[in-house]
């Protein structure tokens, strides 16, 4: 048994990071179900409110054993997972959407940057190279357009690409104080689980109240909230609640088990996984740079797994 431990804990984050993406491109389809009959924000919100009572249980438990530090990287990580969502809304509502989604989608090589420049890690040659790579295939998969080489540069000068450059920033700020909390967690004495678990609930906690500050501040704290709770189609609130929640479980065990660059990269796969649902599910047919975008992505994700 102790045996069968050892291999499967240095694997862990991996199961966890292709688990969290597929729940995560199911949790995506019922989350275009709702965005129909609510507004951005609303839509976010909705995803954190049903664990909202398990959250407030876990703070009381935990609430004597977490100390400053732990506390200071769950209030980063509620403040900038939601800036990373409002920049994410940006981006789809201007005009060059695509090319914004693109450069929020290179996570994987903002975090060598942002590990590097503000957390002191260092990461090898033919890890970098497999990052640009697979970063390369998710340019391909994003329908950014080539073909006319007069717009480029005016499309990476548009507010859509520095929504996705910013959005994709303050995701990585998020990973990297999801790792440190949850480190911090192992050495109080929780083991790698429940480290993820206890920082997910107090993040759901922290964000339930800074999205109520919000529609408290536009005035709409009631009216969205009853639109939310008395959705048309619950069915879809309750399938994007489910595969958020435990799609959210899985992502925060997988950076207690795992490096963040590593569980970034690996988690690129989420797009290889979005095309083949819209191929046998929506009959969507894909073009020969998709084809070679899918590639490019596997191609640096085994390199990145092989490699570490």
């Amino acid at each position: 048994m102790k045996l069968s431990q050892n291999i499967f804990l240095p694997m862990a984050w991996i199961f966890l990071t292709i688990s969290a993406t597929i729940l995560q491109t199911f949790r995506n389809i019922e989350q275009k179900n709702l965005g129909r009959k609510l507004d951005a924000l609303s839509a976010s919100w909705s995803r954190f409110i049903l664990p909202l009572p398990l959250a407030i249980i876990c703070l009381f438990l935990t609430i004597d054993d977490v100390n400053l530090k732990f506390l200071q990287c769950v209030i980063i990580c509620s403040v900038f997972q939601i800036l990373g969502n409002v920049m994410m809304i940006k981006t789809l509502q201007s005009k060059n959407f695509s090319i914004g989604i693109a450069f929020m989608k290179t996570e994987a090589l903002q975090a060598v940057v942002v590990g590097g420049i503000i957390f002191s890690l260092t990461v090898s040659n033919i890890s970098i190279m497999a990052i640009i790579i697979a970063s390369v295939g998710v340019l391909l998969i994003s329908n950014l357009k080539f073909s006319n080489s007069s717009k480029i540069l005016t499309n990476l000068k548009s507010s859509s690409t520095l929504y996705g450059l910013f959005g994709g920033f303050c995701f990585s700020i998020t990973g990297f104080n999801i790792k440190i909390a949850t480190t911090n967690l192992s050495a109080l004495g929780f083991n790698k689980i429940n480290a993820g678990i206890i920082t997910l609930m107090w993040i759901i906690f922290l964000q339930n109240i800074l999205f109520a500050l919000v529609k408290s501040f536009q005035k709409r704290l009631i009216v969205d909230f009853k639109k939310i709770v008395n959705i048309e189609n619950k069915k879809s609130f309750l399938k994007a609640s489910f595969y958020s929640f435990f799609g959210s479980i899985a992502w925060f065990c997988a950076y207690s088990f795992g490096e963040v660059i590593l569980v970034k990269t690996l988690g690129q796969i989420e797009l290889v996984f979005a095309l083949l649902v819209s191929h046998f599910m929506f009959k969507e047919r894909h073009n020969f740079k998709e084809i070679i975008g899918i590639f490019l992505i596997l191609l640096g994700i085994l390199v990145v797994i092989n490699y570490n």
